[in-house]
């Protein structure tokens, strides 16, 4: 009975997901991801709790300072300026106290602890406040005409191009490329450990004389698309749950969701879902025209997805660019760029519909050209083909079916 070319490629693409997706290996990761951070939480716990103690610190003189200044909640002066120097060292070294403090002069004062710590900013902070009284008082200047001199200008921010995105639509779209990145990451290295291995184990020919290259290579780009997609959707899920439990702690994550744009959420998971597609194919391509991965430099083609994510940080210098423009539509960019651009600036509603379907296109488009390169690269055996024959193929394909 004659199969057709969809229901070939629909089990191709099964094969292909089932050969390196394991429900195991997802329960096991868990597993492991709970149980270290069980650990993580507890440990971390337990040594927050120590770090969270108000730090003592033990004033030995108080300069032009009043005693009385020297009071605040995040650390716990005492007064030891009737101590000599050698015991209160004794009391650093002992652990009774965190520091001396010795104040000189309202420009100039010391602090003595074992190792840097975090309060002494605050310590530092504290100071400044003291000092700022202390001048105000020689002066006999009001506090609150200071206070009026140092306030800020409360500068409001006003957009032609309409309001900006909110912080939630902001780490959706972030979300949304690093989970294709590592989607896209994760396909390459199925591809790259499939293609090259039935390559090398010489059974190419025995596939090809039951199905075509095309159809052979869409199962792999469809079936290692589904298994980055998977993964992704596991660890998405994990996150979620961590929404799930911060909202059960009492965090505000109702009011943080409901700000998110439904139109964006769309939008995003389109480009990352047709992106992913896009790039996998590219990368299937590429992993054919590999002889061998330990000497091939074809492996650095990897790393392309990265170079858009990298122009979209400067949409944060001027989203409303031509060149911003341009890149949020051209589709090897507009992925990264596009989410970018939505979320700091206002876009025309045609932009995402033609990045869309611009990006629909070139992934369509390069599953071709990836077909083409699999039905030669794949009989090509004991050297690697160069650049030029690598655009011919993807140009005007081969005919190629023996090896080299």
């Amino acid at each position: 009975m004659k199969h057709s070319i969809w229901e070939i490629t629909k089990n191709v693409t099964v094969w292909e997901f089932n050969r390196f997706f394991k429900w195991m290996d997802l329960v096991k990761g868990f597993a492991f991801f709970a149980f270290f951070g069980l650990i993580g939480g507890v440990v971390g716990s337990w040594a927050g709790s120590q770090a969270a103690e108000t730090p003592v610190v033990a004033v030995s003189a108080y300069g032009p300072f009043n005693q009385e200044g020297f009071e605040i909640t995040a650390i716990r002066f005492e007064d030891r300026s009737a101590l000599p120097a050698d015991s209160l060292n004794s009391l650093l070294m002992g652990g009774e106290i965190d520091g001396i403090l010795t104040v000189i002069s309202d420009r100039e004062a010391t602090i003595r602890t074992n190792s840097d710590r975090a309060w002494i900013m605050q310590l530092q902070t504290h100071l400044n406040e003291l000092r700022s009284g202390y001048k105000l008082e020689q002066l006999g200047l009001d506090a609150a005409i200071y206070t009026d001199l140092t306030a800020e200008v409360d500068l409001s921010r006003e957009f032609d191009s309409g309001e900006v995105a909110s912080l939630a639509d902001k780490f959706l779209a972030g979300g949304a490329i690093a989970l294709l990145l590592m989607a896209v990451f994760m396909g390459f290295a199925y591809q790259f450990t499939a293609i090259t291995a039935e390559k090398q184990q010489r059974i190419t020919e025995q596939v090809l004389s039951a199905i075509s290259p095309q159809t052979w290579i869409d199962g792999k780009i469809l079936g290692i698309t589904g298994v980055g997609l998977a993964y992704v959707a596991f660890y998405g899920a994990i996150g979620v749950f961590g929404i799930i439990a911060l909202a059960w702690f009492g965090a505000p994550v109702h009011q943080t969701l409901a700000l998110i744009n439904p139109l964006f959420l769309v939008t995003f998971v389109l480009m990352a879902l047709i992106g992913t597609l896009m790039w996998n194919a590219f990368l299937a391509g590429v992993a054919a025209t590999i002889d061998d991965p330990n000497t091939s430099t074809k492996s650095g083609f990897m790393f392309l997805p990265m170079f858009p994510v990298m122009l979209a940080f400067l949409a944060l210098v001027n989203p409303d660019t031509v060149a911003m423009q341009l890149l949020s539509i051209f589709p090897l960019t507009s992925y990264a760029v596009l989410p970018a651009r939505m979320v700091l600036t206002s876009v025309s509603w045609w932009e995402p519909v033609l990045a869309i379907a611009l990006l629909a296109v070139t992934a369509w488009l390069l599953r071709v050209a990836a077909g083409r390169i699999f039905a030669a690269g794949m009989m090509m055996y004991g050297k690697e083909p160069d650049y030029r024959q690598m655009l011919h193929w993807m140009l005007k394909g081969s005919n190629q079916t023996q090896t080299d």
